[in-house]
């Protein structure tokens, strides 16, 4: 294992966004009642890949702040956009919103509005056909993600949504594909990654690679459907090489498998996990603000 650091510079894909209309709702019929003191939020998106799959296409038709006092700020694009969520690895992002007035203060939750009508508007796409994506309860309400954070007064924050399909992609036992919440929300004034390089020795050139980083030290890593699942996953390119990028600062290690079309997210697999079906294991690693600590896999 090898590790180096570096600085980071942060590299967002900017588009050309819809405008949005921004209407608050809360219980007393007012989101407004701090004094009138707004901020201003930003959300981009990004993602780690799922296995064999072409695309993955979710169809956004809005977003919901709620607030810890359960009051809402919704957020409704004028028109859906769909997003292939592939286009956007390794530190590539694509703005879904930003600098939207909304009202100051501590919110708990954010709700992804997505369109899930039947019509190839949330699906993915393999070499041999497209499948609709199902979210639980996404009719009522869309992809919910558990995150507190804190909008100041006066002032702007900008935020990545980061999807690890790896996690979020499951097939049920009817052929069903589902999309589940397993999104991690980054403040992009404060993150840092970590790339790096896999020997060609770790693996058979045939093997499905990931790389798996876990938060603190680590000596077993585990699989997907555990309490002890990675923070965070990457792919392997055709050069070996990986990038997971949009970690907050903090102590991490990373692990290495070549089984990962094995690991089932939905599953604790005992002979997968506890260090099972790794073929490397880092010593841990601290990422810095603004850095990039390089940790190559060596037999």
């Amino acid at each position: 294992m090898s590790i180096s650091s570096g600085s980071l510079k942060p590299s967002l894909l900017a588009v050309a966004t819809s405008a949005l209309i921004l209407t608050g709702c809360g219980g007393d019929g007012s989101s407004n009642d701090d004094d009138g003191e707004t901020g201003k939020v930003s959300m981009s998106v990004t993602d780690a890949p799922v296995n064999s799959a072409l695309g993955v296409y979710v169809q956004f038709s809005g977003v919901v702040l709620i607030k810890d006092d359960e009051t809402q700020e919704e957020l409704t694009f004028d028109e859906p956009k769909q997003i292939n969520l592939l286009d956007y690895q390794a530190g590539n992002s694509v703005e879904l919103f930003t600098d939207f007035e909304v009202e100051a203060g501590e919110y708990s939750q954010i709700r992804l509005m997505v369109d899930t009508e039947g019509n190839n508007d949330t699906y993915i796409s393999f070499a041999d056909g497209s499948f609709e994506l199902e979210i639980p309860s996404g009719e009522q309400t869309g992809l919910k993600l558990v995150s507190g954070f804190t909008v100041t007064a006066d002032e702007s924050v900008s935020f990545m949504l980061d999807f690890d399909l790896r996690k979020a992609i499951t097939v049920t036992g009817t052929g069903d594909y589902k999309l589940r919440p397993t999104i991690r929300l980054i403040d992009l004034a404060d993150y840092g990654a970590i790339t790096g390089t896999l020997s060609s020795e770790l693996c058979n050139s045939e093997d499905t690679k990931a790389v798996y980083v876990y938060e603190g030290e680590v000596t077993e890593p585990d699989d997907l459907g555990t309490d002890g699942e990675p923070v965070a996953t990457a792919s392997v390119d055709a050069e070996l090489s990986y990038t997971a990028s949009y970690l907050t600062p903090g102590d991490y290690t990373v692990a290495v498998t070549c089984q990962a079309e094995l690991d089932d997210p939905e599953v604790d697999d005992e002979e997968f996990g506890q260090g099972e079906g790794f073929s490397f294991v880092s010593a841990v690693v601290t990422i810095e603000t603004d850095g990039t600590v390089t940790v190559d896999a060596n037999p």
